[in-house]
C-alpha cells in the first residue's frame, strides 16, 4: 500500500513539473518578444542561420500566401505578421479542426545592424525566407598586426 501511495505521488508531481516547465517556457518567449503564443503554441516556428554577411531567416507558414505576410524591420528589430486563414470549401462543414487560424506576429531583436535596402524575402512551399544584409559597420574587420 505505501509503495503505490508513492507512485501516485511521483506522478503528480512529474505532472506538476511538466506543467512548470511549459509555464517557464511560455513566460520566457514572452518576456523576450519572441511570439505570439497561441493554442498550438509559438507561431510561426523559426530559424536564423549567420554566413558572415547575411542573416538568413527561415519561417515555417504552410498554408499562407505570400500576399498574407507582412515584414518589417525597424531599428534591427524583424517582425513577421500576417494570417493564416480558413480553407473551407462552399457548402462543406467543418467536422474536426486542427489547424490553427488565426493572425500571427512575431518579433525578433537582430544582433547586428541591417542594410534594409538590401533585405529580401521569398515564399516557397510554406518556408519564408527572409535574407538580411549586415550593413558595413557590422562586419567584422580584420587588423592586420605588422611588425614595428
Amino acid at each position: 500500500m505505501m509503495i503505490r501511495r508513492l507512485n501516485d505521488i511521483d506522478r503528480i508531481f512529474g505532472t506538476m513539473d511538466f506543467f512548470k516547465n511549459q509555464m517557464n517556457r511560455f513566460f520566457d518567449d514572452f518576456e523576450s518578444g519572441r511570439g505570439s503564443v497561441s493554442q498550438g503554441g509559438i507561431w510561426p516556428l523559426t530559424n536564423f542561420y549567420d554566413d558572415g554577411d547575411h542573416i538568413f531567416v527561415y519561417s515555417e507558414l504552410p498554408g499562407v500566401n505570400e500576399d498574407e505576410i507582412n515584414i518589417k524591420l525597424h531599428n534591427n528589430l524583424l517582425t513577421i505578421k500576417g494570417e493564416r486563414r480558413e480553407i473551407i470549401p462552399e457548402g462543406y462543414a467543418i467536422l474536426r479542426q486542427e489547424r490553427n487560424v488565426a493572425p500571427f506576429s512575431r518579433s525578433f531583436s537582430l544582433p547586428v545592424e541591417i542594410d534594409p535596402e538590401k533585405t529580401s524575402a521569398s515564399l516557397k512551399n510554406g518556408i519564408l525566407t527572409v535574407k538580411l544584409v549586415k550593413a558595413q559597420a557590422a562586419k567584422p574587420k580584420k587588423i592586420v598586426v605588422q611588425a614595428a
